[in-house]
């Protein structure tokens, strides 16, 4: 976890909320279509053909969990380990050279969360490693104080873990953050950690999404709703 200095829990005089928190994948950065095309590969090259469902349904969930659901019967837990390592460094390989975008409008809120005060961490199912290529690859980097990944959880989500850790390490309550998220378990996440929820319709259908009754809801960062586009 990559913690910045206390920043209080004052809420800023734009925004009704003291902190921002976002997923990564499909909110920061468009890989979810990349995301799906290495899981699909690396399954079929070990024997196993994951469906579209299977393969949506790893969107918010750490690489850890999916392959104890995929491979897990039979094998310890430091093979599945094993098997997390491979994952993440075909994906950090594929990463490092495939063409990648930011989620439309997603610099512009940052910016203008920077230039209000409002402090920002990323909170993500993602390896350290591979948080850190996608955000450097878009030069996002240091617009977030905080980064909170797989490798600094035990629950992945829907467990608040993520996010309970990326709002203490801005020193602010869960209740005022704002989580930016594109998937159902991120939101589910969002909700347990007492967190008001903005979704991205970035990954999953808007009926679905508005199914986890999300405060908010938005195609990207360029259609925000009121209060969250002040």
């Amino acid at each position: 976890m990559h913690d910045s200095a206390t920043t209080g829990t004052q809420k800023s005089h734009i925004y009704p909320f003291a902190a921002v928190l976002f997923d990564l994948d499909g909110v920061i950065i468009d890989t979810m279509e990349l995301h799906y095309r290495v899981w699909d590969e690396f399954a079929r090259a070990r024997g196993y053909v994951p469906s579209e469902a299977e393969l949506l349904a790893t969107n918010g969930r750490r690489a850890e969990d999916v392959l104890q659901a995929w491979f897990g019967e039979g094998r310890t837990k430091a093979e599945v380990a094993a098997l997390v390592h491979e994952r993440e460094t075909l994906f950090n390989r594929t990463l490092e050279t495939a063409p990648v975008s930011a989620v439309p409008g997603v610099r512009e809120f940052l910016e203008a969360l920077r230039r209000a005060g409002v402090p920002r961490a990323v909170g993500t199912s993602a390896m350290p490693m591979n948080a850190e290529l996608a955000l450097s690859r878009l030069g996002l980097l240091e617009m977030f104080e905080a980064r909170v990944t797989a490798a600094d959880v035990v629950q992945g989500k829907p467990h608040p873990e993520v996010y309970l850790k990326a709002a203490s390490a801005l020193g602010v309550p869960p209740t005022e953050c704002l989580v930016v998220e594109d998937a159902v378990l991120g939101v589910r996440a969002a909700r347990a950690a007492g967190a008001r929820c903005l979704a991205l319709t970035t990954s999953f259908p808007r009926d679905v999404l508005l199914r986890e009754e999300p405060q908010w809801l938005a195609e990207d960062f360029r259609t925000l709703p009121s209060p969250v586009a002040l």
